[in-house]
């Protein structure tokens, strides 16, 4: 089993993302011929709160300025998969300004601004060829 087979098992992501209705292998494609973990610099936090599901992957602090981070979530029934950055990507749906921080959003993205994607391709950005 590759390390991010491994960690996304040990964090709950493979289950949660069931949870959200959404295939694994298709979220995941190519786990298993994966050389290098393309999130090694991502952290993966599972958060369920006020009627919300999301599974994050957000880049460490020193990563931010050139990695996405990437949320999958479903709220009120309906599943998303938002990529989010410091930097203005050429499409972006809206600004999000996260607060100083709440129990819904990982600590990485507290006070900061992140422009949204709302991406409607659900496969992880990382692991698409």
């Amino acid at each position: 089993m590759h390390e991010l087979a491994r960690i996304l098992r040990a964090q709950d992501v493979d289950v949660t993302i069931k949870r959200l209705g959404l295939d694994v292998d298709a979220i995941f494609p190519g786990l298993d011929t994966l050389v290098e973990n393309p999130y090694r610099f991502h952290t993966w936090l599972v958060k369920e709160n006020h009627g919300f599901l999301v599974v994050n992957a957000i880049p460490k602090e020193d990563d931010q300025d050139h990695l996405f981070w990437e949320e999958w979530y479903r709220y009120q029934g309906e599943v998303h998969h938002h990529l989010l950055s410091h930097w203005k990507p050429y499409l972006h749906h809206e600004v999000f300004t996260a607060p100083a921080s709440d129990d819904i959003h990982p600590p990485q993205s507290f006070g900061k601004v992140w422009y949204v994607v709302e991406d409607p391709d659900m496969r992880s950005l990382l692991l698409r060829r």
